[in-house]
């Protein structure tokens, strides 16, 4: 989704100053309604003007750290989705005058506002998570016999003081960046003789190790032995709940993915074009760099090439594999025939090294590593394909837990578009490559060869009766109404 999100910023710089002057007639026209917003708008494009013109190395990441209010008045900072909206809208008007532009372009600006807009309207109950909000406000509790606090983080080997605050909330630094030890002890020493003699002689320093650096906290020494299990306990509180709000934003993020993929399926108008942006949809909103796109025969027990995005698509159409060739996807077919009915979804499957479960001519020919499996299925757990993911040739690589929800939203979404085309196909007769069992294909050669049934049999080491059934399978399947028929049809759709 950091693509996406850098990709709609790209588009967004690249029209600034039309960008900017679609804004002014926004101004102007709510000026000129007596519209009481109109401050409003002034002080969010003002904001917005310097998150996507001004900041360098805008991400996602760096969001957290930007103040959404202005330093110099935060009070007279007030926006609304309604205000946001319109800037949007102006942004869209002023990109989709490019004869190039995409629905792809148009869904990364969308994303880019979204994820702007969320972060600063919820700014104001984000501060309650950052741990020197979280400490402030313990230092300064009239109930806690905390002097001050300190942040420290280590920084070429030695511990530096990041920010130091009293009960007041004085910052005990002044402008002061060189206070740093080799060991927390020295470091605790030197800012106890920062303080009055008086101050420091009933006085202990309790460090706290906490995430990547340590927390130093001035107490009373005889109250330190029943302070420390509050600290504690407060300390892993405060970090389930920034937990919890990493979470709801990585939930969010795949959700956004989720939608951004339904709304390019939604925009297939063919078979093949569902196809072409499956294949394109699971590498441009998930963290992949290849997709190779597969339909699955459940009577023939056979996978099919159809699509592949960023890899020879002929090469992965030319593939026609038996599952017992491949132990681990069968071994998953096997789980979902006997439990497919009372399972909610099928799960993706993640193969950390491709050498212990694929053909070697395929792992040589892609230069596969790991790999993820993700069923095409439909809503009744209908196994129609699957799409093999990677993040590149010879890329060894873990998939996160909101990857794997998303990939179960995606394969469900992929399976219902191209069971509908599917089922659409035989309704409208559309011409579809009939797939054969490599057995099937043998005995069609013979046949366009001008071998007779028995003569076909010897030269398969088969019995007649064998070969015959393969006859019949072979017509049935190209709905032909003799061999001859059979024979045409298999050469004109390129079969044999």
């Amino acid at each position: 989704m950091e693509t996406i999100f850098q990709n709609g910023l790209k588009i967004v710089r690249m029209h600034e100053k039309p960008i900017l002057k679609e804004w002014e007639q926004i101004v102007l026209h709510l000026q000129h309604v007596g519209e009481k917003s109109t401050k409003s708008a002034e002080v969010t494009i003002k904001l917005f003007s310097d998150y996507l013109f001004n900041a360098d190395n805008l991400n996602q990441t760096m969001l957290k750290d930007l103040e959404p209010a202005p330093h110099n008045n935060p009070t007279s900072f007030q926006t609304n989705q309604f205000i946001i909206t319109l800037l949007e809208n102006a942004v869209h008007k002023v990109t989709q005058r490019e004869t190039d532009y995409s629905h792809q372009d148009h869904q990364a600006v969308q994303y880019l506002f979204s994820t702007i807009s969320e972060h600063i309207l919820t700014h104001p109950y984000q501060k309650h998570f950052a741990i020197d909000s979280f400490l402030k406000h313990l230092v300064s509790s009239q109930q806690l016999p905390i002097e001050w606090a300190a942040i420290l983080i280590k920084k070429d080997h030695k511990f530096v003081v990041e920010k130091w605050f009293n009960e007041k909330d004085q910052d005990l630094l002044l402008g002061n960046d060189e206070l740093e030890a080799d060991t927390i002890y020295s470091l605790s020493e030197m800012l106890l003789k920062q303080m009055s003699q008086g101050q420091t002689r009933h006085r202990n320093v309790l460090p706290v190790p906490y995430e990547d650096g340590t927390l130093l906290l001035c107490i009373n020494k005889e109250d330190t032995s029943h302070i420390i299990p509050f600290i504690t306990y407060s300390l892993q509180v405060f970090k389930n709940g920034r937990d919890a709000l990493k979470i709801k934003r990585q939930e969010r993020q795949w959700k956004d993915s989720v939608i951004m993929f339904n709304e390019t399926m939604i925009r297939s108008t063919t078979y093949e074009n569902a196809i072409e942006n499956i294949a394109a949809g699971f590498v441009n909103y998930l963290p992949f760099e290849r997709c190779a796109l597969f339909s699955y025969s459940h009577n023939d027990q056979m996978s099919f090439g159809l699509y592949g995005h960023r890899l020879d698509i002929h090469a992965i159409q030319n593939i026609t594999e038996n599952m017992d060739n491949l132990p681990l996807i069968q071994d998953k077919l096997e789980m979902i025939q006997l439990f497919g009915k009372s399972m909610n979804y099928i799960q993706p499957l993640y193969v950390s090294d491709a050498t212990k479960g694929f053909p070697k001519q395929y792992v040589d020919q892609f230069n596969l590593s790991s790999l993820v499996i993700a069923p095409i299925f439909t809503s009744s757990n209908k196994l129609i394909g699957a799409a093999l993911l990677d993040q590149g040739p010879d890329v060894h690589f873990k998939v996160a837990q909101e990857t794997f929800s998303a990939l179960i939203k995606f394969g469900q979404s992929a399976g219902e578009i191209l069971n509908k085309y599917e089922t659409a196909s035989t309704d409208q007769n559309m011409i579809q490559k009939v797939h054969l069992s490599p057995r099937e294909t043998e005995v069609l050669k013979l046949m366009a060869a001008g071998e007779s049934t028995n003569e076909a049999a010897g030269a398969l080491h088969l019995s007649e009766y064998t070969v015959r059934d393969y006859v019949s399978s072979i017509m049935q399947k190209l709905e032909a109404r003799n061999r001859t028929e059979a024979v045409a049809r298999a050469i004109r759709d390129g079969i044999i």
